[in-house]
């Protein structure tokens, strides 16, 4: 794992891939094999029912085809050339890759990596739920993560987002778990 003080030296922040073909795994492995990066795909469990009656889990990419990785701005031309045709760079509004900002990437890690029932994972439309009460999870298999509220299918949950790319929701969280944030 890249130590976060050397990576705000080495100018490395994080972006986000959009690979086709459901090839995450083979684009990962080519990512890591470069060296000096760190790559992050959320992933949950599955369970399936084999023909015998055995049940069966084993983990997934949450969200199809996106991969987050941690590289250098020096090394972006050599990325872009070595997965091209397989994945690519989602883009900010000058056309360059869109840097994800630190703090997003942290508390959108704390959330996808708890592997909580009722995550839903939802469109790159964030717009549609970033509006709502700010708030800190301060129980619970959240604690410590900062979204805003929302109420979906009825339930309070929070809405954590990387701005333009996806976002996802817990699954209902007590008032009493929360505080609200400026």
């Amino acid at each position: 794992m890249v130590d976060r003080f050397a990576a705000l030296k080495n100018g490395m922040n994080w972006y986000a891939l959009k690979v086709f073909h459901n090839k995450i795994s083979a684009v990962e492995a080519g990512l890591v094999a470069m060296g000096d990066c760190e790559c992050y795909v959320p992933k949950k469990e599955v369970v399936t029912v084999t023909s015998d009656g055995r049940k069966t889990s084993h983990m997934r990419p949450a969200i199809s085809g996106l991969l987050f990785l941690k590289v250098a701005d020096c090394r972006i031309r050599q990325i872009k050339d070595s997965i091209n045709g397989h994945a690519m760079f989602y883009a900010a509004s000058d056309g360059s890759p869109a840097v994800i900002p630190e703090r997003e990437m942290v508390m959108f890690r704390l959330v996808t990596s708890a592997q909580a029932d009722g995550l839903e994972y939802l469109s790159d439309n964030v717009a549609d739920y970033s509006v709502g009460q700010r708030v800190r999870v301060l129980q619970g298999s959240f604690k410590g993560a900062e979204g805003f509220i929302r109420r979906i299918r009825g339930n309070r949950r929070l809405v954590v987002s990387i701005s333009g790319i996806c976002a996802v929701a817990t699954s209902y969280i007590p008032a009493s778990f929360l505080e609200r944030l400026p």
